[in-house]
């Protein structure tokens, strides 16, 4: 059995140097320069994506019967780290929260490993270093440059680190992701000073019953499966003595069940009509852009996942079901359209310290990681030589 442990000091050099220098998506210029002069030094061939993304392979593999894809995302997200981490970021108001670069980490590092095995891997891995996934725009650049042709993948493999759960391994049987989409609604009133109120119309006013209506569409709404809507931002208003005559708010629908997203979707449509009858405001609730689609991982692929799982992880290996179903979505359910794939799940939470992913104390135990390139290197060769079987 490969000793996994002799690459911990490789992946925690790669996952502290990107931690400490995070950027945002499609501005990884630095983080796609380390890549590439990584990569470069091993002898992949490297396709650019524009601006920063990488398609790799080495050319060794490329005859082998299948391939296999993995993605690893590249940006980080807009908020300043409050860890006190040694290696915390150092790009004022940017921060890998989201585990990007322990998934980078491990991805690097795997390019190592098949380097070491050109002679004897039996599977071509196609490696995308996938820039700008968390504006959910990195995916749909990466097909477009061609990352799921020549030749057409036989699996897609993706996996994140789950910050908020004890060590182990957790993998979705079925769905393994929700539909999400940002929505906007556009109030506009009547501006009038203050002194002659009777003469506008409350745009604020109105806005803050749309959002005790969303808040309350929550509580009231009985889904198929777990789903909620939400307002995130709310903006209006510019002097202390005038009504305001328009106001903006934005959230998001998230479901795991299209149904569910749709009804929510109509349900607040039906509500802010009853705000506007009763205010005199007009309310435009609109989708913001295309939605993000769920996507589910493959039967077989799962079962490849449960036995290696069981075995890297033993009883600390979950296999969920849909009761167990979660409101996060990912741009790489466009992978999940045009080739088979799965998904798995690194719990990694440092105890004492476990904050969610997306919040500015988020830290992931390090020691997952050689689990995690065990659990990748085994999964690709799995599949890889049972498909050649198949």
């Amino acid at each position: 059995m490969k000793d996994f442990e002799k690459y911990e000091e490789e992946l925690l050099q790669h996952r502290r140097y990107f931690h400490m220098y995070p950027e945002l998506g499609l501005q990884e210029e630095k983080t796609s320069a380390y890549i590439r002069t990584y990569l470069e030094k091993l002898g992949y061939e490297i396709t650019f994506v524009s601006p920063t993304g990488m398609i790799a392979e080495l050319p060794e593999l490329k005859n082998r019967e299948k391939t296999v894809v993995l993605r690893a995302e590249m940006d980080g997200l807009p908020m300043e780290e409050k860890t006190g981490l040694p290696f915390a970021s150092r790009n004022q108001g940017c921060m890998h929260a989201c585990g990007h670069d322990g998934i980078l980490a491990v991805a690097l590092t795997f390019c190592g490993v098949l380097a070491e095995e050109k002679d004897s891997f039996p599977v071509n891995v196609r490696f995308l270093f996938e820039p700008a996934e968390e504006i959910g725009e990195g995916a749909k650049r990466m097909i477009a440059a061609g990352a799921l042709e020549n030749p057409v993948p036989d699996a897609f493999l993706m996996f994140h680190f789950a910050v908020d759960m004890p060590f182990g391994m957790a993998v979705h049987e079925g769905q393994a992701s929700a539909m999400i989409a940002g929505i906007g609604i556009d109030v506009k009133g009547k501006a009038s000073h203050w002194s002659e109120a009777n003469k506008g119309i409350d745009s604020i006013y109105a806005g803050a019953r749309a959002i005790q209506e969303t808040h309350d569409l929550n509580s009231n709404y009985k889904g198929a499966a777990p789903c909620l809507i939400g307002i995130g931002t709310a903006h209006g208003g510019e002097y202390t003595n005038i009504i305001a005559d328009s106001m903006q708010l934005t959230g998001n629908i998230r479901a795991c069940r299209e149904c569910d997203f749709r009804a929510l979707y109509k349900e607040l449509e039906k509500r802010l009509k009853r705000v506007e009858e009763e205010t005199g405001a007009e309310l435009n609730l609109s989708i913001l852009k295309e939605p993000v689609l769920s996507f589910a991982n493959d039967p077989e692929f799962t079962s490849y996942a449960e036995e290696i799982g069981k075995d890297v992880f033993g009883d600390r290996f979950v296999l969920e079901g849909e009761e167990e179903l979660f409101l996060a979505g990912d741009n790489a359910y466009r992978y999940f359209q045009k080739t088979r794939g799965i998904f798995l799940v690194f719990l990694s939470a440092v105890p004492g310290h476990e904050h969610p992913l997306h919040h500015p104390q988020m830290e992931i135990d390090e020691k997952i990681f050689p689990y995690s390139l065990e659990t990748v290197y085994r999964m690709i060769k799995k599949i890889g030589e049972c498909q050649s079987e198949n």
